[in-house]
C-alpha cells in the first residue's frame, strides 16, 4: 500500500472518506457516501460490489477507487460493510506522515479495520496519540508499531486509550523507550489486558523495566514475550519467573540480555512459565552451568524450541540435553557460535 495516503493527501481520496456521512448541508459531501443508483458506467454498482469481494483493501484502494467515482463510492460501502479489515504500510510509504495518520485515524469507512501495519514510518509520539484517540480505529487488534520512535510518551498514548482495549497484538520493537517509564505504563494499564502478543525487542529498557512486567497484574493473558536485546539483568527475569501472570505464557525470548545462569535457574525452576514451548537464550551469558539446570527441569519439559547460540557452552552441554528425559520434544535446538566440537555433535545422536 505504498501509495495510499501519499495519493490520498494530494487527491482528497481518503479525506472525503472522513467525513462525517450523516452530513446534509452539502449535497455534494452527501453524494459521496451515498451509493449510486443509476449506471454511471459499464457497471452497476452490484456488480463493482460483487469484484470488490475478490480483491484485497490495498488494491482495492490503490487502484479501484481512483477509476471513477461511482467504484469510489462502492468501494467505500464495501469496506463499511466488512466484517474485518487489515491495512499495511511499506516502510517509509506515508510521504506526508503527519497529514496521512490524521486522514487515517478520521476515517469512518475503517469503523471494521482490526489490524493496522506502520512498520518504519516514522510517525513518533504525535502519530502515535492520533491513533489511540481515534473512535474510528477503536475495534483494532493487531498493531505493528515497529521502528515509528514513539518513544515513552506514545506508548503512554496507546496504553491509556481506551480505544485500544481490543488490542490483543502489539509491536514496540525499536521505538526508543530506553527507561522503564513507557513499559509501566503497558505493564499497569487495564487496556492492555488482551493483549496475547507483546514485542518489545531492541528498546535497551533496563532492569527496572523488566521488573515492572514482572509485577504487572494486568497481562495474565499473554503467551508471547519478546524482551530481546533490552540490557536485563538477572533480577528482572527473577520477578517474571514468579509471576502467575505468566503461567499462559508459551513464547519468551530474552536473547541478548547478560542474566547469566542464576536467571536460568529462575526459569527452570519457575511453576509459572511451565508452558513455555520457546526459550530464547541466545548470548545471555549463560555457561554449562545453565544448561544443566534447563536439561533438569521437569517444568520445562513442553519445549519445543531452545536457542542456546553465542554461549560458552561446551560439548558436555549438548550431552546434558541428550540426555534428559524432559529436553524429548525439542525440534528445534540452535547451538550456533558455541564452543561445541565433533564430540559434542556426537552426543546428539
Amino acid at each position: 500500500m505504498s501509495n495510499l495516503l501519499a495519493y490520498s493527501v494530494e487527491s482528497g481520496v481518503v479525506e472525503a472518506a472522513s467525513s462525517s456521512p450523516t452530513a446534509t448541508n452539502d449535497q455534494s459531501e452527501k453524494d459521496d457516501f451515498s451509493p449510486t443508483t443509476e449506471i454511471n458506467g459499464p457497471f452497476i454498482d452490484d456488480i463493482i460490489f460483487e469484484i470488490l469481494q475478490f480483491l484485497d483493501s490495498t488494491f482495492i484502494i490503490q487502484t479501484c477507487m481512483k477509476i471513477s467515482k461511482q467504484w469510489r463510492q462502492v468501494s467505500f460501502l464495501y469496506h463499511s460493510q466488512k466484517t474485518t479489515l487489515s491495512l499495511s504500510f511499506a516502510k517509509n510509504s506515508l510521504k506526508h506522515v503527519r497529514e496521512s495518520i490524521i486522514l487515517l485515524a478520521n476515517c469512518e469507512c475503517l469503523k471494521n479495520l482490526t489490524s493496522l501495519d506502520l512498520y518504519r514510518n516514522t510517525i513518533c509520539s504525535e502519530g502515535a496519540k492520533f491513533i489511540a484517540e481515534s473512535e474510528c480505529l477503536k475495534n483494532l487488534t493487531c498493531l505493528n508499531l515497529e521502528r515509528n520512535y514513539i518513544g515513552n510518551e506514545g506508548v503512554k498514548f496507546i496504553a491509556e486509550s481506551e480505544y485500544m482495549k481490543n488490542l490483543t497484538s502489539l509491536n514496540l520493537k525499536y521505538n526508543s523507550l530506553r527507561s522503564s517509564e513507557g513499559v509501566k505504563y503497558i505493564a499497569e494499564s487495564e487496556y492492555m489486558k488482551n493483549l496475547t502478543y507483546l514485542n518489545l525487542e531492541r528498546n535497551r529498557i533496563g532492569v527496572e523495566s523488566a521488573i515492572c512486567i514482572g509485577k504487572t497484574k494486568c497481562l495474565k493473558n499473554l503467551t508471547s514475550l519478546n524482551l530481546y536485546y533490552n540490557r536485563i539483568m538477572p533480577g528482572g527475569v527473577e520477578y517474571i519467573a514468579k509471576n502467575e501472570c505468566f503461567k499462559n505464557l508459551t513464547h519468551l525470548d530474552l536473547s541478548y540480555n547478560a542474566i547469566g545462569n542464576r536467571c536460568v535457574k529462575y526459569i527452570a525452576e519457575s511453576e509459572c512459565l511451565k508452558n513455555l514451548t520457546y526459550l530464547g537464550l541466545r548470548c545471555t551469558s549463560i555457561g554449562s552451568e545453565g544448561v544443566e539446570y534447563i536439561s533438569k527441569s521437569e517444568r520445562l519439559k513442553n519445549l519445543t524450541s531452545l536457542d542456546l547460540s553465542y554461549n560458552a557452552i561446551g560439548n558436555h552441554c549438548v550431552k546434558y540435553i541428550a540426555e534428559s528425559e524432559y529436553m524429548k520434544n525439542l525440534t528445534y535446538l540452535d547451538l550456533r557460535c558455541t564452543s561445541i566440537g565433533s564430540e559434542g555433535v556426537i552426543n546428539t545422536f
